[in-house]
């Protein structure tokens, strides 16, 4: 349980969180990068479909909203740790990463699940 709270504590991290210097970034800014993540969510699908050679059309209906927001809620912490590795970037290379995250979510889930696994029960 402890490495779930630990995945979620985004105070935790190594990395400067937020801009240089030490401010805190404004709760809309944070706001802002979820919401591009979602949205990266929801282009990950269209990636899929043109992977597959289908044609592109995404269905926005209220339950693959609901699921992009989870998936996005849960990736989060991992976009919101590179980029507060990326110190003094400008708003819009924050987007940019954060959308990545959520195109390639599975690829952070896959990451994040061989960390848990890679505990011992012990270690929690």
């Amino acid at each position: 349980m402890e490495s779930v709270q630990s995945w979620f504590d985004l105070s935790g991290s190594t990395a400067p969180i937020g801009p240089a210097g030490g401010a805190e970034m404004p709760l809309s800014q944070q706001l802002l990068l979820y919401l591009v993540v979602v949205l990266g969510v929801i282009l990950s699908e269209a990636v899929a479909m043109a992977r597959r050679g289908e044609p592109v059309s995404i269905e926005l209906s209220p339950s693959w909203l609901l699921v992009a927001c989870l998936v996005a809620l849960v990736v989060f912490p991992a976009v919101w740790r590179e980029i507060g590795a990326m110190n003094e970037a400008s708003l819009v290379a924050q987007m940019g990463l954060a959308a990545q995250g959520g195109v390639f979510w599975g690829v952070i889930m896959a990451g994040a699940e061989k960390g848990v696994q890679g505990r011992t029960p012990t270690s929690d």
